[in-house]
């Protein structure tokens, strides 16, 4: 049995094909998001369907033989026909799954349809399953309406504290001065031209999230200020779940780029939780879109 698993986060796709040992034969990633909200339709098909044809050729394998197609994407939960039918177009034999981004990454770091996910990379998100395949996700609202605790909310905040230096409401940290050698600029006014460049993404603002959890490891107050709202951010999206599914205790995993390594933000929101130990996700992502595929489907 042959199953293809598809992960398309905010920042990256990856197309993987797996056994059914969930042992991964090939795994091609772009370094791209494929999210139609952010790309428009026709450009996001395109990617997906030219990411889907290559994968198959790399792996040296026959369309006909691949039973499962599972795809977690960002934007997909408000476009799920639209998503079923590119996939189908290019593999019109297989049954085919969809679900978001924060659901394949649970299934995936669990194992299983089980358990509580918290979710920080370019936006953030809290998503549960409990006992009796009931499920619940709080965030998730995108850059523009929330996305607490993320990359992006981060990178933003960062900015924020700079013109509060700039206006002298704030006290003048490390963070400050980091913030203008990584953009590239001198002056504090030279901010407001670099936000609103129209080249401007969300991914250059996320990226941003690594300046200040670098400045916070070394103690920086204002870069601790931030990580420290972000924590609880995550922290909230965390318990608005837990208490609709009226879960007790249940397991937790992490996912995303921003949890997926030892920080302060991801330490401070252990300690909210009451993890002892880092969880250590069985799958990936985009194994996790493969195996559930599977599991709808068997």
């Amino acid at each position: 049995m042959i199953s293809i698993g598809i992960d398309g986060g905010g920042s990256t796709l990856r197309v993987g094909i797996f056994t059914e040992n969930m042992e991964c034969l090939h795994l091609h990633e772009l370094a791209e998001t494929a999210n139609p909200s952010v790309l428009g339709f026709s450009q996001a098909e395109e990617l997906l369907r030219s990411s889907l044809t290559q994968t198959i050729s790399d792996a040296g394998i026959t369309s006909s033989t691949v039973q499962y197609v599972g795809a977690g994407m960002a934007g997909a939960a408000q476009n799920p026909d639209w998503l079923r039918n590119v996939l189908t177009s290019v593999l019109s034999h297989a049954q085919i799954t969809v679900a978001p981004d924060y659901e394949i990454a649970l299934i995936g770091a669990h194992g299983k349809r089980y358990g509580m996910l918290v979710l920080s990379g370019t936006g953030s998100v809290a998503f549960g399953i409990d006992a009796s395949g009931e499920s619940a996700h709080s965030g998730g609202w995108g850059y523009l309406l929330d996305d607490g605790g993320s990359g992006y909310w981060l990178g933003l905040e960062t900015l924020k504290s700079a013109t509060r230096i700039a206006d002298g409401r704030e006290e003048k940290t490390g963070l400050y001065e980091q913030t203008f050698a990584h953009l590239k600029i001198s002056a504090p006014d030279e901010l407001i031209s670099w936000i609103y460049a129209p080249e401007r993404n969300t991914k250059e603002i996320s990226q941003m999230a690594t300046l200040v959890l670098k400045a916070a490891s070394t103690g920086d107050s204002a870069a601790v200020r931030i990580i420290e709202a972000g924590a609880e951010h995550l922290h909230q999206l965390y318990l608005s779940v837990v208490k609709r599914l009226d879960f007790t205790e249940p397991p937790v995993m992490f996912a995303g780029g921003l949890l997926s390594s030892d920080t302060l933000l991801r330490r401070l929101l252990m300690q909210k939780i009451g993890l002892n130990n880092a969880p250590s996700p069985k799958y990936s992502p985009v194994a996790g879109a493969a195996l559930m595929a599977y599991l709808s489907n068997s």
